[in-house]
C-alpha cells in the first residue's frame, strides 16, 4: 500500500524539477537574447537575427 504513494510523490518530484529545469532554461535564454541585444547596441549593429522576426503584412 505504502509502494504506490512513494512512487507517486517520486514522480510528482521529477514531474517539478522538470518544470523547473524547463522554467530556468527559458529564463536564461531571454537573458542572453537581451544582453546580446545590449552589446549590438553598444557597437551600434543591429540585430542579425531581427529580420527573421520580421512579417510583411499582406
Amino acid at each position: 500500500m505504502q509502494l504506490p504513494i512513494v512512487l507517486g510523490l517520486v514522480a510528482l518530484v521529477l514531474a517539478v524539477a522538470a518544470l523547473l529545469v524547463v522554467l530556468e532554461d527559458r529564463r536564461a535564454a531571454k537573458r542572453a537574447a537581451t544582453q546580446r541585444k545590449a552589446r549590438l547596441a553598444r557597437l551600434g549593429e543591429v540585430d542579425p537575427l531581427a529580420a527573421n522576426r520580421l512579417h510583411v503584412d499582406r
